[in-house]
C-alpha cells in the first residue's frame, strides 16, 4: 500500500501503485497515475490527466502536470505523460499539452532536470536529458536523446534541440539546434562544432567523431551556400549514421538552424 503523509491530499481519482511514497503538503489534484517507486517530495503538486512512469523523483516544491499557460486554452482535455527513472529537483515545473499541439506534452525516461527548470505545453523530449537550473523550454518544443540545456537558457516556441546537442549556460535558441553541437550565447546564439569532449564520454568512437568534425568544416566552408554544402556533406560522407542524423535534421528545420554565424 502507498505510504502516504496525514498532511497530503489525494484525490480519490489517483491511482497509485503499492509502494509509492507522498510526503508531507504535497497535493495530487485528478487523474494523475503513479507507476512503482515513485516518490513524491514535501509540498509537490501533481494535476491530471498526467501519467507518470516507473522510477521518479520529485524532490519537494515540483508543480507537474498544471494546466498549459497558453490563452487559448479552455480547459480541453489535455494531459502529461513521463517515463520512467527521472529525477525532477526543486522548483520544476511541466505543464499539459494544448489541443494546437496534439494535446500532450512528453517527457522521456532517465532525465535530470535540476532546480527551477521549465517543460512548457507540448513540449516532446527525450531520454537521458539533463535540464540544468532554470533551464526553460517555450511551446512545442522538442528535445532529442541525451542533449544538455544549460542552466538560465530558453528555447523558443517551435524549435528543436538535436540529440546529444549542448546549449551552453544562458543561451538564448529561437532557431534550431543541431544535434551533437555545442550551441552558446544569445542574440544570436552561435555553434561551435561538434561537443568533442561530451561525445567522447558518451561513448562515441574517435572515427565517429572524426566524422561530425569533417561534415562540421564542410557546413561552414565559405565558397558554399548551405545547400550546397548539405549536398556535399551527403555525398561524401552520407554513409555515417551521425551524419546521415545531422543532414535530416537540417532538411527537416522549419525555423533555419544555428551555425557559427548565428
Amino acid at each position: 500500500m502507498a505510504r502516504i503523509h496525514p498532511t497530503a491530499m489525494v484525490d480519490p481519482r489517483a491511482e497509485l501503485a503499492d509502494d509509492v511514497e507522498i510526503g508531507p503538503y504535497v497535493v495530487i489534484d485528478g487523474e494523475v497515475r503513479l507507476g512503482c517507486g515513485c516518490v513524491v517530495g514535501p509540498f509537490c503538486r501533481l494535476e491530471g490527466p498526467t501519467v507518470i512512469a516507473e522510477g521518479n523523483r520529485f524532490t519537494s516544491h515540483c508543480s507537474i502536470g498544471a494546466p498549459p499557460q497558453d490563452l487559448s486554452y479552455k480547459g480541453e482535455p489535455t494531459r502529461l505523460e513521463i517515463g520512467p527513472g527521472n529525477w525532477f529537483r526543486e522548483f520544476v515545473t511541466v505543464h499539459r499539452g494544448t489541443t494546437k499541439g496534439g494535446g500532450v506534452t512528453r517527457i522521456g525516461g532517465y532525465g535530470l532536470f535540476m532546480a527551477g527548470a521549465h517543460v512548457a505545453h507540448d513540449c516532446q523530449v527525450g531520454n537521458h536529458v539533463i535540464f540544468a537550473n532554470g533551464g526553460t523550454l517555450a511551446g512545442h518544443v522538442e528535445v532529442g536523446d541525451y542533449a544538455t540545456i544549460g542552466a538560465f537558457s530558453a528555447v523558443h516556441q517551435f524549435c528543436r534541440v538535436g540529440p546529444y546537442a549542448f546549449l551552453g549556460g544562458f543561451t538564448v535558441a529561437t532557431k534550431d539546434c543541431l544535434p551533437f553541437m555545442r550551441t552558446v550565447g544569445s542574440r544570436p546564439a552561435r555553434c561551435f562544432g561538434p561537443n568533442t569532449i561530451g561525445l567522447e564520454r558518451k561513448g562515441f568512437a574517435p572515427e565517429r567523431r572524426e566524422a561530425l568534425k569533417k561534415a562540421w568544416r564542410i557546413l561552414h566552408n565559405p565558397k558554399l551556400t548551405t545547400t550546397e554544402a548539405v549536398a556535399k556533406i551527403a555525398a561524401e560522407l552520407g554513409d555515417q549514421p551521425d551524419v546521415a542524423l545531422l543532414l535530416e535534421f537540417i532538411r527537416s528545420s522549419q525555423r533555419g538552424v544555428i551555425l557559427a554565424r548565428g
